[in-house]
């Protein structure tokens, strides 16, 4: 499901799915938006003012809310709330029929909580009927804590919940099974903590499906994230030789079919008698926060593929990696001087850069 903006094309559809979940309260004997239901003016004019978003499916309309900066009613509710200070307010949480008991509202609240980090905004708030159960557990299910009742402006008692958000960087899943790649990750990120998949608890095989380094890395971190819950950071990368047209590219892990060893043996035997030995690594970085934001940054450096292998260091096809920058093959390199021009190293520096 994607979170986005409502379009002015999308105000009939959002009419609809209000007035389908108006009906569902009513059948579960709500008061909640019967006495003051939600009107086309209503969602006319969030829409003008860019405050209702809709989450679609498969190009479908699935759920839909609106996001303001400021509730007049819930500024004057004191000691309600967790904190002081500026806030999100969401309303007219609704899924269309045909998406109810599927993480609409999930969607929604993610949503918004990507929209507050945005803005640099801490808070989100909410009031709900207290008798509407399925709401009230989704949203102590996605972190927001009850504070107790309030009265908002149409004279109608609520619940009220609110939650804060932490900073969502104080831990960062490292989707690789690579004790290599973990090692490079950790140092050049060192003022954060990684912890490997194994560590967040997962164990699961991922298909890499991708035609590109960044699809790959989007595959791995998006698999890894849902799996944990934890923001998950993720490379695909890969040997691109010019003289055979950028292969191994993003095969180039299982360019035998073998492992490394062979891997090197079979790029040897395919550059034999080849003049032009030119070549780069190249390496695509993905972030993925579990509300669905994503970041990405890429690094390349360049080189020639070596006659013969040089050097007892790093791994791959490291000691066939002649890089221009160092003047060495990677394998004769230090750790250190390895990181500072790496493909990875730089992807990551790039990626640090943008958070």
């Amino acid at each position: 499901m994607t979170f986005e903006r409502a379009r002015a094309e999308d105000i009939c559809a959002i009419g609809g799915i209000l007035d389908a979940a108006r009906a569902y309260l009513k059948e579960q004997g709500l008061d909640q938006w019967q006495q003051f239901p939600p009107t086309p003016e209503d969602t006319r004019a969030h829409v003008a003012r860019g405050e209702q978003y809709v989450v679609r499916e498969d190009g479908h309309i699935a759920g839909v809310c609106a996001v303001i900066g400021h509730e007049p009613a819930y500024d004057a509710i004191d000691g309600a709330w967790l904190q002081n200070g500026a806030y999100l307010a969401i309303h007219r949480v609704a899924a269309s029929p045909a998406a109810r008991r599927k993480g609409v509202a999930s969607a929604l609240f993610r949503g918004a909580e990507a929209l507050a980090r945005e803005r640099g905004v801490r808070a989100l708030r909410i009031d709900t009927h207290a008798g509407n159960l399925p709401m009230r557990r989704a949203l102590e299910k996605n972190a927001f804590v009850y504070c107790g009742k309030v009265t908002i402006a149409t004279g109608e008692t609520r619940v009220a919940y609110e939650k804060i958000l932490e900073d969502d960087m104080q831990k960062i899943v490292a989707a690789t099974g690579n004790t290599h790649k973990l090692k490079e990750i950790r140092a050049i990120f060192a003022g954060r903590e990684i912890v490997s998949e194994k560590e967040a608890g997962f164990a699961g095989e991922i298909e890499e499906t991708g035609e590109t380094f960044l699809e790959n890395a989007l595959i791995k971190a998006r698999a890894v994230c849902e799996a944990t819950g934890l923001p998950a950071l993720a490379d695909d990368s890969g040997l691109c030789v010019d003289a055979l047209g950028g292969a191994p590219g993003v095969r180039s892990a299982r360019y035998s079919g073998g492992g490394d060893a062979e891997n090197r043996a079979l790029l040897l035997k395919n550059m034999a008698n080849v003049t032009d030995r030119g070549a780069h690594f190249c390496c695509a970085v993905a972030l993925v926060f579990p509300d669905g934001r994503v970041v990405t940054a890429e690094g390349r450096t360049e080189g020639e593929i070596l006659t013969e292998e040089c050097g007892k260091n790093g791994f791959g096809y490291d000691s066939l990696f002649f890089s221009r920058d160092l003047q060495k093959s990677f394998a004769s390199a230090a750790e250190e001087e390895k990181n500072a021009v790496s493909h990875r190293g730089r992807a990551l520096r790039a990626l640090e850069a943008k958070l």
